[in-house]
């Protein structure tokens, strides 16, 4: 299970390399504004042009130092030599790896099919260890189709959701416009992405408002969605996972839930290391499930045998805070990503 969620994990999650910044990847982009969901319907502005930033430096030390993650050509699975979201934990070197991911996907050249089908059968895909306020998705999209995304902001930033596909111009989101706080966006994906389903890299950066050069702490992504089951809300929602603490030497285990807001063929929860950092929480794959199709306006519990027991795929202990992590896809395409905000403490 480990290789499978190393190879097809996602982050879900998202992340983006800063525009307008020094470690910003140069490239041609459209910028949108979502807009805030509230009691009417959610509306998308006009986008207008925008230039990502200037060229990568390849004498930063981030282009060198992947700190304590995986160099992002380890572990490549076919589909492209980009088909693995690297697994990059450190600050500035999470933001360089990301922008250089975004990059590389406007000119991979690829089967989509084969790619396309493996995202369908195994759902978005997340690097099996990221910084929360710098990591990417692997997912699909389809022009038209929205987004919902659900995230938190206690420090200020510049906080970008980015969409890169083979051949056409990434799609930028400035996130921080709405302020601190917890926010609920939805936009719709431009028609010039295409009208078939397409796989992508979808990133999420929050980083240093004056330099652009680190990640910051206080931000968090709750849910991220794509698709027209995706949304409404993020169709994946009240997740709990507990006891806050347990101790497996007493025979404790811990129990998760969510609710599921749309049919969706696919489910799979995974149990996720969490270590705060003073750039960004840092976030590492222990143990995961898949646990089959979820169902409309469904609660979905873990059974007797679905429980977690404090260890990882090799059956060894894990200590310190975790966090659930729930994938949703769906065969038309549509998928969510979601992460509990309670954590469960190992001992």
């Amino acid at each position: 299970m480990k290789h499978t969620i190393a190879r097809n994990s996602l982050c879900l999650v998202l992340v983006v390399a800063l525009g307008a910044q020094p470690l910003a990847v140069s490239a041609q982009g459209i910028e949108q504004s979502p807009a805030r969901l509230g009691a009417t319907p959610a509306t998308t502005t006009t986008p207008s042009p925008t230039t990502d930033g200037p060229p990568l430096s390849t004498n930063d030390a981030a282009s060198r130092d992947y700190g304590d993650g995986i160099p992002p050509t380890e572990g490549d699975r076919g589909g492209g030599r980009n088909w693995v979201i690297p697994a990059i934990i450190v600050g500035a070197a999470a933001l360089f790896a990301i922008g250089k991911a975004l990059a590389e996907e406007k000119t991979e050249q690829r089967d989509d099919g084969e790619a396309t089908r493996a995202l369908l059968r195994d759902g978005p895909q997340l690097a099996p260890q990221f910084n929360g306020s710098a990591f990417g998705v692997r997912g699909l999209v389809r022009g038209g189709w929205p987004v919902v995304v659900d995230y938190a902001q206690h420090r200020p930033g510049r906080v970008l959701l980015r969409i890169a596909i083979p051949g056409a111009d990434t799609v930028t989101y400035r996130l921080d416009k709405f302020g601190l706080g917890r926010h609920l966006l939805r936009f719709e994906l431009p028609p010039f992405l295409g009208d078939r389903l397409q796989p992508a890299v979808i990133a999420l950066t929050a980083a240093d408002l004056d330099t652009g050069r680190e990640t910051i702490d206080g931000f968090s992504v709750h849910g991220l969605g794509i698709g027209p089951r995706a949304v409404g809300s993020v169709a994946v929602d009240r997740l709990e996972f507990d006891p806050g603490l347990m101790r497996p030497a007493r025979g404790e285990t811990a129990g998760y839930a969510f609710h599921s807001r749309s049919d969706f063929d696919h489910a799979a929860v995974e149990f996720m290391q969490v270590t705060q950092s003073p750039d960004g929480v840092r976030k590492r794959y222990v143990r995961g499930q898949r646990i089959g199709p979820v169902q409309h306006d469904h609660r979905i519990e873990s059974g007797p045998t679905q429980r977690w027991d404090g260890r990882d795929d090799d059956a060894r202990l894990s200590a310190g805070s975790h966090q659930l992590q729930v994938r949703v896809w769906d065969e038309g395409g549509d998928w969510v990503g979601a992460w509990s905000e309670s954590l469960v403490l190992v001992q």
